[in-house]
């Protein structure tokens, strides 16, 4: 499964193949993703952070963090338009205990997809109205 963001990086991979993490991780913005279906839930554990990222910022934060953090996501679709995303952040050299958010996400389909451009250099068509 391939998760587009309008940010950089602006991909993320998750292995739904059952493969597990690979024994030598070379740390990244995004991590190693795999997924695995538990019922009606997608659970995606991943791990191979790099320390340069901060967490958080819905529900709190910004939180630094090592290159230890595991973190665990569970989506879930609770109707047509929405689905529940509980998210665990677990990193025992930044945190005395695990960090949570919850979050409700709303379907978009008339949304699209805008390509990433630093906010100094964006293209006429994306700068607000003045």
């Amino acid at each position: 499964m391939v998760a587009l963001f309008e940010d950089y990086p602006a991909f993320r991979q998750i292995f739904l193949d059952g493969r597990k993490h690979p024994a030598e991780l070379n740390p990244s913005w995004m991590g190693h993703s795999i997924g695995r279906w538990q019922k009606d839930t997608l659970v995606v554990d991943t791990v191979g952070f790099n320390d340069l990222s901060l967490l958080g910022g819905i529900g709190g934060g910004p939180f630094p963090h090592s290159e230890a953090l595991h973190m665990t996501e569970r989506y879930r679709r609770s109707d047509y338009g929405h689905m529940e995303l509980n998210v665990t952040f677990e990193d025992p050299q930044a945190f005395a205990q695990p960090y949570h958010e919850n979050l409700t996400l709303t379907l978009a389909p008339q949304e699209e997809l805008i390509e990433f451009v630093c906010e100094n250099n964006k293209p006429e068509h994306l700068v607000p109205n003045r």
